[in-house]
């Protein structure tokens, strides 16, 4: 069943209140206020939805041969377009940096059910 859309707004807030705790968490991620992180909730979101199974397609050998590690690298890298979508008001310090935080929001974002389609 699909979400409506007071689910999907719902889905953003939670994003965005996660984006704003890895920004506590971390010194090395500026996030300027929570419209940006709302923001960046929803940029992630698209592109998760368009970009990112091209990546996982194109990199597939290399997943394979790293054993499935080669996914955070991807994952890192949908948050650096992110990041350069959002420059002056959004900024990961380092791309290992960029690795860890979107490993820690992959963790988070499971915790609280965002982007499952099946509810």
């Amino acid at each position: 069943m699909k979400k409506g859309v007071t689910q999907l707004v719902f889905d953003f807030i939670l994003g965005a209140a996660v984006i704003m705790i890895v920004d506590h968490l971390f010194d090395g991620v500026y996030v300027k206020d929570f419209q940006v992180a709302f923001l960046v909730a929803i940029i992630l979101a698209i592109l998760n939805t368009f970009i990112k199974p091209i990546l996982t397609f194109l990199a597939f050998p290399f997943t394979i041969m790293t054993f499935g590690l080669f996914q955070l690298v991807i994952n890192g890298f949908v948050l650096s377009l992110a990041q350069n979508i959002l420059s002056p008001d959004f900024h990961i310090h380092s791309f290992g940096l960029t690795i860890v935080v979107s490993v820690i929001i992959s963790i988070l974002y499971s915790l609280l059910g965002i982007g499952r389609i099946d509810e």
